[in-house]
């Protein structure tokens, strides 16, 4: 009898394990044979979108460090014309802004209390302890002027979403759920090639107006990056790159738009010259103006500057005095696009007026 029970035993042993093997099969086979359109692959071109998606963004503390390819991590303690203050939360940021538009005439340099910390693009964490250090930081990893930039920062993702990963060794579906961009980017940077990632739409994406679009599969979500790359300011200037590229040569009105009403013809012929030091003169050629002497180009001067607002974003201020024409381009503009050869501005309160300038390299 006992062999008996023994026999039965091990048949139903074996029963069970033949029962669980056709069950994690089953299952491997669910999962691979779903649709291409939820299978997440390394080396497809959306992990690499949704990768770029989810890195850290440097630029919403450009007002503090100037580089857009890492961040300050919070709390930290700056001195700024004599204050010091204590940053705790990007709103304290403002902070920053407004003793900067509090006077024309005072440095607004910012000097850090070290050490400090900072995060770089993939989440990492590095321990300054000098200006030295922070300066060498700062060449190995800011975007020069033409580079491409790696983050993409009008789109994110809404959490939480799951995932259905499959582990070929143990032969197990593991489900991950994502409540942060930083869990995401450390998932998809260590993503192999073998791996059988499952995403579980749909899921939610934000748009930088804070619209919400609902995504059914990768093929829209990688439709959806693509097509919103293009159209959206990512506020990744520095006033080093403006600087630069402002003051690489002359350059002409290419456009200028009062409100709706096209006026870029009456700018044909003057030519700007912007200097590092906040001067910019203006040569009116063929004849415009004659001066006592007959010449037929008369040179006019005015004043630049260039800020960062609280929100990474740029301000450029031009000021040409009461000078006729010219002084429709005074007041604040927001940098709306900075590209090989021309700079974008639009009126800073581009919500009531459309007013646009665009300056190109002459």
């Amino acid at each position: 009898m006992m062999n008996i029970h023994i026999k039965n035993g091990l048949i139903f042993l074996v029963l069970s394990m033949l029962s669980l093997s056709i069950s994690c099969r089953s299952d491997k086979e669910e999962l691979v044979t779903t649709s291409e359109n939820h299978e997440l692959r390394s080396n497809s071109r959306v992990a690499m979108l949704m990768l770029k998606t989810v890195m850290n963004d440097g630029s919403i503390d450009n007002i503090l460090d100037g580089s857009s390819c890492l961040n300050i991590k919070l709390p930290v303690t700056i001195t700024l014309n004599d204050n010091e203050i204590t940053i705790n939360s990007e709103e304290d940021l403002l902070i920053i802004e407004e003793l900067h538009d509090e006077f024309e005439d005072d440095s607004d340099e910012i000097a850090f209390i070290f050490p400090i910390t900072v995060l770089l693009s993939d989440f990492s964490e590095v321990s300054i302890k000098s200006v030295e250090e922070l300066e060498e930081l700062f060449k190995k990893c800011d975007i020069s002027y033409g580079a491409e930039d790696d983050d993409i920062e009008c789109i994110d993702f809404k959490y939480p979403f799951t995932v259905s990963v499959f582990n070929a060794e143990i032969e197990l579906i593991e489900n991950i759920t994502f409540y942060s961009d930083e869990k995401l980017f450390d998932f998809l940077k260590n993503l192999n090639e073998d791996d059988i990632v499952n995403v579980n739409f749909p899921i939610t994406v934000v748009l930088s107006d804070t619209t919400q679009m609902i995504i059914n599969n990768l093929d829209q979500l990688e439709e959806t990056i693509e097509n919103i790359i293009g159209y959206c300011n990512e506020n990744d200037f520095t006033t080093e790159h403006f600087t630069e590229v402002i003051t690489t040569g002359s350059l002409v009105v290419k456009k200028y738009n009062d409100d709706e009403t096209d006026e870029t013809e009456n700018f044909k012929d003057y030519i700007f010259n912007f200097y590092g030091d906040g001067i910019v003169a203006v040569a009116i050629r063929n004849n415009v103006y004659d001066d006592m002497q007959g010449n037929k180009t008369i040179t006019i001067s005015g004043s630049w500057t260039i800020r960062t607002r609280a929100n990474g974003s740029l301000n450029a201020i031009l000021d040409f005095g009461n000078e006729a024409l010219l002084n429709k381009l005074n007041g604040v503009w927001n940098v709306d696009a900075i590209k090989d050869k021309q700079i974008t501005l639009l009126a800073n309160d581009n919500d009531i007026n459309k007013d646009e300038l665009f300056f190109e390299i002459n």
